[in-house]
C-alpha cells in the first residue's frame, strides 16, 4: 500500500441488508463521508427481505414502525406487510438516497484480518460470479450481515437419500412447483406458521412436523385505503405520531417478559388471551400440542398469519413428532409414522448466536474472533458493537441487541447512531487514528446483562433460538427498546483505549460540523461572519485575528 493509502480514513461495510442501508445513509448525508464501499453476497439489497422469498413470507410487526426513521413511507398498503412490498421499500430507499453506487453485489466476505502496522482492516472477498478471491484495505470495518442471514441447517439420518425436492425456506427453490403436491414441513417458527398456510392454497398435502407448541396471537391487518395514505402523505407529523405510538405500544408489551408483579400479571393475561384465541380456532385435537407449557416469551410470539385456520383444512396435518428419519421417498416420524412426499421444506429457522458465520475474523493479536468468543462461553460484545482485540470493528445488529418486542430496524438504527458517535465520528475528527474497546468493560457489562437476562423469560424452560451452545443468551437485550437508545445515546469514552491522532482535532471537528450542517444555518454563520466584516472593516485582517478560521473556511 502506498504512504498516501495507508493515512486516508475509509470504511468496508458487509451487508447491504437494512443495517448496512442505515449505516450508509448516516455515513452520506449527516456525515459527508463518501469514502465506504459496501459488500453484499446476495445479487442485491435488502438483507433478509431479498433472502427470504417463501411463500407467505411477511412481517409481524406494523410497516410503519418497520420503517427507517430517515425515509417514512406513506404508501405502505396494509398494516403489515409482505416480503415484496418489503423489499421494493428497500431498493427505493437505496436509489432514493444515492446509495447503491457504494454496492457491491455477489460479493462474498469470507473474513478480514487487522494489521497493527498501517492501522488497516484487511478484508478478504470472493466474487461469487467470477469465483475469484481478493482483498481490499480500510480503516473502518463494519459487519452489517444481520442475525437472519444465515439459514440453520439441520441433519437427519437418510437427509442425502431423499430423492425428492428439500430445500430451506431462505433457499426457496421457485423452480419447483407445489400445486397438487405433498409437502412436508419440518418447524414450528414463524416461517412455518407462515408457509403451511400459503402452501396449502394450492398443495394436495401439507403435513408439519412440530414438536411443540406456540403462543398464537390475533393478527389484523387493516388495508390503508387511499385517503389513510393521503393524511399520511400531507401531514407528516401524523405519520411520527403514528410511528411513536405504535413504538411506545410494542415496548410496553415488552414488560411481559420481566419478573416485575406488573410483568407476571400482565404475562398471565397474554397467555390467557393467547389460549382462548388458540382454542377458538384451532381443532380441538390438536390444543395439547400448540398451547405451550413454557411461560409467553421463552420463544418468539407468533401473530397468526392464518396458521390456525390452515389446520381445519382437510389437505393440513400437525404431526407433533420429531424426525426419526428420512427415506428415499419421505420421512419417518419419531413414533414410526411413515409419509411419502414430493417436496420437504425446512423451516428450522437461522443460527441467530452464530454472528459474522461464516467469515473467519482476525483481531490484534492474531486470534479469531469465533475462537475468542469461545472461550467466552460465546458472543459478546459491548453494547453489542465493539470487542476488545478488534480495533476499529463496529458489529451492528450484534450480541444482546435484539428488542424482544419491538422493531429490528429500530435497532439497527440505534446501534448505526452508536457507532457513527463512538467509531466514525471520533476517526474523522481525528481524535484518534485508532479506537478498542477495553476487555475488561466489554466483559463486566456483559456480565450484568446475561445476570438480568437470567431473570427474564428468556431463560426458561423451552428450546429457542436465543440461546447458544454454551446456554448464554447472546442475543437478546433485557430491557425495554428505549431504554438500549438511552444506554447508547452519549457514548463514555472511558470505555476506550485510543491510539494516535492529532492536539489540532477540535478544528477538524469544527469544520466537520460546519460541512455538515443545516443549509439554514450556515447562512446565518455567514451572515454573523459578513456583520462581524463590517465591524472590523477587514476582512482578511479578521481571519488573521481567529486561529483557524481560515482552515475551517477552507
Amino acid at each position: 500500500m502506498s504512504a498516501r493509502a495507508t493515512k486516508s480514513l475509509d470504511a468496508i461495510i458487509i451487508g447491504a441488508g437494512p443495517a448496512g442501508i442505515a449505516m450508509a445513509y448516516r455515513l452520506k448525508h449527516e456525515l459527508n463521508f463518501q469514502d465506504f464501499l459496501i459488500y453484499e453476497k446476495l445479487d442485491g439489497v435488502g438483507g433478509t427481505w431479498r433472502l427470504n422469498t417463501y411463500p407467505g413470507c411477511g412481517c409481524d410487526l406494523k410497516s410503519h414502525l418497520y420503517s427507517f426513521s430517515f425515509n417514512p413511507n406513506p404508501n405502505w398498503s396494509k398494516q403489515l406487510c409482505e416480503q415484496p412490498e418489503i423489499l421494493q421499500y428497500m431498493e427505493d430507499t437505496v436509489d432514493k438516497f444515492d446509495i447503491r453506487k457504494h454496492v457491491h453485489s455477489s460479493i462474498e466476505c469470507t473474513g478480514a484480518k487487522w494489521h497493527t502496522e498501517i492501522s488497516k482492516w484487511e478484508v478478504f472477498l470472493k466474487d461469487l460470479q467470477s469465483g475469484i478471491g481478493y482483498s481490499r484495505f480500510a480503516s473502518i470495518f463494519v459487519s452489517a450481515v444481520g442475525a437472519i442471514s444465515f439459514p440453520r441447517d439441520v441433519k437427519f439420518s437418510g437427509m442425502e437419500n431423499y430423492k425428492g425436492h428439500m430445500f430451506h425456506t431462505a433457499r426457496w427453490d421457485h423452480s419447483v412447483s407445489y400445486k397438487n403436491k405433498r409437502v412436508a414441513v419440518i418447524g414450528n417458527g414463524c416461517s412455518a406458521a407462515q408457509v403451511v398456510p400459503a402452501m396449502a392454497q394450492k398443495a394436495s398435502i401439507v403435513k408439519q412436523y412440530a414438536r411443540s407448541g406456540q403462543w398464537f396471537h390475533d393478527r389484523p391487518n387493516h388495508m390503508n385505503t387511499e385517503f389513510d395514505k393521503f393524511v399520511l402523505r400531507w401531514v407528516p407529523l401524523y405519520q411520527r405520531l403514528l410511528r411513536l405510538s405504535i413504538f411506545l405500544e410494542a415496548d410496553e408489551e415488552t414488560t411481559t417478559y420481566f419478573p416485575t408483579p406488573k410483568g407476571a400479571r400482565a404475562r398471565i393475561a397474554k397467555e390467557k388471551e393467547s389460549r382462548e384465541y388458540i382454542q377458538s380456532k384451532a381443532p380441538e385435537n390438536y390444543w395439547q400440542y400448540i398451547i405451550p407449557k413454557f411461560p409467553l416469551g421463552c420463544k418468539r410470539r407468533i401473530f397468526d398469519p392464518g396458521y390456525l385456520d390452515s389446520l381445519t383444512q382437510q389437505n393440513v396435518e400437525l404431526i407433533p413428532e420429531g424426525i426419526m428419519e428420512i427415506t428415499e421417498t419421505g420421512i419417518i416420524s419419531s413414533s414410526g409414522i411413515k409419509d411419502d412426499y414430493d417436496i420437504i421444506v425446512l423451516a428450522t429457522g437461522f443460527q441467530v448466536s452464530e454472528f459474522l458465520t461464516p467469515m473467519d475474523i482476525i483481531g490484534a493479536n492474531g486470534r479469531s474472533l469465533h475462537q475468542q468468543w469461545t472461550e467466552c462461553r460465546g458472543a459478546q460484545a459491548y453494547l453489542g458493537t465493539y470487542v476488545h482485540n478488534f480495533p476499529n470493528l463496529a458489529i451492528l445488529f450484534g450480541p444482546n441487541t435484539f428488542p424482544a418486542n419491538n422493531s429490528a430496524l429500530f435497532a439497527c438504527e440505534t446501534q448505526v447512531d452508536y457507532a457513527i458517535k463512538s467509531l466514525f465520528t471520533p476517526l474523522i475528527d481525528r481524535w484518534a487514528d485508532v479506537l478498542e474497546v477495553k476487555q475488561t468493560i466489554e466483559d463486566y457489562t456483559t456480565n450484568a446483562i446475561h445476570k438480568q437476562l437470567n431473570n427474564t423469560v428468556f431463560a426458561g424452560d423451552c428450546s429457542n433460538w436465543y440461546i447458544g451452545k454454551f446456554g448464554r443468551n447472546a442475543a437478546s437485550w433485557p430491557g425495554l427498546a428505549r431504554s438500549f437508545w438511552f444506554t447508547t445515546y452519549f457514548p463514555d469514552w472511558s470505555a476506550f483505549n485510543r491510539v494516535g491522532g492529532t492536539k489540532f482535532w477540535p478544528l477538524y471537528a469544527a469544520r466537520r460540523r460546519l460541512t455538515t450542517m443545516k443549509p439554514l444555518t450556515k447562512v446565518l454563520i455567514y451572515l454573523g461572519i459578513v456583520a462581524a466584516v463590517v465591524h472590523y472593516g477587514d476582512y482578511e485582517k479578521y481571519v488573521a485575528k481567529i486561529p483557524g478560521l481560515s482552515f475551517l473556511l477552507a
